[in-house]
């Protein structure tokens, strides 16, 4: 049975394969002919008019999902099928025609598709066609610009003024779920390596209360773009010097202003600079006033920086100062005539002192006082022009005269002649006569 069936379908089995084909053509042919009528899917995107009559009620209108395409029917002949495209069709939803869908919870707007050809001979099914929106408040708020900066400045360079040089005010408008996140609008422009002033045009970024970035693309900003100058200055170290008002109670005296920093890195212009050595803070900053006891003050030096200058790191503003003040300590030191140098003494002469010690009485604060040391305190006496014989003669102290005070001191001495005395030492030696070197008078050969 199946080796008949296969003899029938094997034989003229090339006049059966030329059928089907000659049948294939014929119905090409007969299709082109005719040109059937069918319908066929297109796809556009929305276009919302009238978007200011919702905003009129103070809403503000979304795309429900983000979605603003639609998928429709036209039914037109095959050959103008073939000559259509989604780029050919256009849609709209006027926003005055918004309704509310109750079984859907959501707004609505019907959509109108229109062709730009073949108008005539297309029959677009475009019922029931809506463009889904989503509604909530709009708000609209204004926001001041502020500056910020990446990177850092040349060596020697310090950033001076930044400021926006056109709209310094942001207007934004939009849902009020958006704009009410906005904490700050920030301009920032990048002064890396810089050593010249430097503008620049930048997009302001938006921040929520904990700096991160909000999305602004549902939003109306006033302007996209802002112009930001960045001015950059030289800098210096200069010192500082604080100055006293006023005197301290009887029997206490002031001593060293001591501060950290000592010195203070300041921006601006060369030319002002150049004609800055150093920062002084008036004497009314630091009264010390029947003072009994250190003054300590933290002083605010921003307000005394010259003019055009401003500090480099704004935190060195804040200076502790501290005003020694102690009460006053008088002692009477003995002091080895041997610390004593002889100037003005000739080679044929020589100097006895009266005692071994000079008494010397100072006063002055007292830690100054009880730092003292009589066994290193030096001084020297004046003897030119003086004859031999004995003398007073006015000693002078090598002492910090600002921290110690002493009265005049003087030395009881006497001037012989060098040979006399060798002559009256050899005298002795023959003699054997010696005195006791416990009371014998200090002699000193200069």
């Amino acid at each position: 049975m199946l080796q008949k069936f296969g003899k029938r379908v094997m034989n003229n089995f090339g006049l059966k394969i030329l059928a089907v084909l000659f049948a294939v053509v014929l119905w090409i042919v007969v299709v082109n002919i005719d040109d059937p009528s069918n319908s066929k899917p297109y796809t556009t995107s929305v276009s919302l008019e009238n978007k200011s009559y919702i905003t009129s009620m103070g809403k503000w209108a979304d795309y429900l999902d983000g979605k603003n395409t639609i998928t429709f029917s036209v039914y037109a002949k095959r050959s103008v099928h073939n000559t259509l495209t989604n780029a050919n069709f256009t849609a709209t939803a006027d926003a005055q025609k918004i309704e509310y869908d109750e079984k859907t919870g959501t707004y609505r707007v019907p959509v109108v598709v229109t062709c730009n050809r073949n108008n005539s001979s297309i029959n677009i099914t475009s019922k029931d066609l809506y463009l889904d929106l989503e509604l909530e408040d709009s708000a609209s708020k204004q926001f001041p610009i502020k500056t910020n900066t990446t990177g850092t400045v040349a060596s020697g360079c310090a950033l001076g003024d930044v400021e926006i040089t056109d709209a310094n005010v942001m207007k934004v408008s939009g849902p009020a779920s958006v704009v009410n996140q906005i904490d700050t609008v920030v301009a920032t422009i990048n002064v890396d390596g810089m050593s010249t002033d430097i503008t620049d045009r930048v997009t302001p970024v938006f921040y929520d209360a904990q700096g991160e970035v909000v999305d602004t693309t549902k939003l109306t900003l006033s302007v996209s773009t802002v112009n930001i100058s960045a001015q950059i200055l030289n800098t210096k170290d200069v010192e500082l010097e604080f100055l006293t008002t006023g005197t301290p109670a009887d029997g206490y005296q002031a001593g060293n202003i001591t501060y950290t920093p000592q010195k203070v890195r300041i921006k601006g212009e060369a030319a002002i600079l150049n004609t800055i050595n150093k920062i002084t803070i008036p004497e009314e900053v630091l009264d010390i006033t029947d003072a009994t006891s250190n003054i300590e003050k933290t002083v605010d030096i921003s307000t005394y920086l010259p003019s055009g200058t401003a500090l480099v790191i704004s935190s060195d503003s804040k200076i502790d100062v501290t005003v020694v003040v102690e009460a006053v300590k008088t002692k009477t030191l003995q002091i080895p005539v041997t610390n004593l140098q002889v100037i003005g003494l000739s080679s044929d002469e020589k100097v006895q002192y009266e005692e071994d010690n000079i008494a010397l009485t100072v006063s002055g604060r007292s830690s100054v006082i009880d730092a003292l040391d009589e066994k290193t305190i030096s001084g020297s006496i004046d003897l030119t022009d003086l004859k031999l014989g004995a003398h007073n003669v006015l000693i002078t102290f090598e002492l910090d005269t600002n921290t110690v005070s002493y009265a005049d001191t003087y030395a009881a001495v006497t001037i012989e002649s060098a040979s006399d005395t060798s002559a009256s030492a050899e005298s002795d030696n023959t003699d054997g006569e010696l005195e006791n070197t416990s009371t014998s008078k200090k002699v000193t050969d200069r």
